[in-house]
């Protein structure tokens, strides 16, 4: 094999290699935003766009431009950090593309889940939800970031009973603890250690850590601070 042949093959693949971790960064970006959205954490969701003028998002509601309209709207939705506002969307079925320049890429996901949104005079708005993210991300310092997301809704499916029924969920606070050794569950299964004394069930608002730093900033995130506001909560 001549060295040119040799030279041109390794450039081939880290070219590709370079391509596909674009890609999976831009997966990251992707599913910590869909994390961040299930309880609406307007900062953490606010660092992963650029700070562009040509930066937004486009919803039914409209299109919010540059960085101060994507703030806009997110903090918009749940300005007083509600903690019966849930917003699970699960995004799914991802095909990701890197422009020939490795400087944007763009990404389409479905997003599927369920939404539990408390409205003035209406109660707790619930629906199940499906639609497509069509998303653009930009490369800026090394760091991809979203630049331009598109949700297209589907469908709502508005439960007959909804399944947010405030009669029928269980009050917020700790599960009962067991005597000590006792069967847990089911008849001749024990626990090694018992159940922690944490309610983590919709509506407590409690947000489940994240494992890893903001993709963007490299910073913490602020779920702990959110997680103040829980009745009988362990901080982790």
């Amino acid at each position: 094999m001549s060295g040119e042949s040799l030279e041109t093959k390794v450039e081939a693949m880290e070219k590709e290699l370079n391509r596909l971790r674009d890609i999976e960064a831009i997966r990251r970006v992707e599913h910590a935003y869909n994390w961040y959205l299930v309880q609406w954490m307007p900062d953490e969701i606010v660092d992963l766009f650029a700070d562009r003028e040509d930066t937004s998002v486009e919803f039914p509601e409209g299109t919010f431009l540059g960085k101060a309209g994507v703030d806009r709207f997110y903090r918009f939705v749940n300005p007083n950090h509600n903690p019966e506002l849930m917003h699970q969307m699960m995004h799914m079925s991802d095909i990701i593309d890197i422009a020939e320049d490795g400087k944007t890429g763009r990404g389409r996901w479905w997003g599927f889940g369920a939404i539990a949104i408390p409205r003035e005079g209406l109660g707790i708005v619930a629906a199940m939800v499906c639609g497509i993210y069509e998303n653009e991300f930009i490369k800026e310092g090394g760091i991809w970031k979203l630049w331009k997301l598109k949700w297209t809704p589907l469908y709502y499916f508005l439960p007959e009973v909804s399944w947010v029924d405030k009669e029928k969920l269980a009050e917020p606070g700790p599960p009962l603890p067991l005597p000590e050794g006792e069967v847990y569950v089911a008849e001749g299964l024990k626990y090694d250690l018992p159940p922690k004394k944490v309610w983590y069930s919709y509506p407590s608002g409690y947000t489940m850590p994240f494992h890893f730093k903001h993709p963007v900033t490299g910073k913490k995130t602020g779920e702990r601070e959110l997680n103040k506001r829980v009745k009988n909560i362990q901080n982790e």
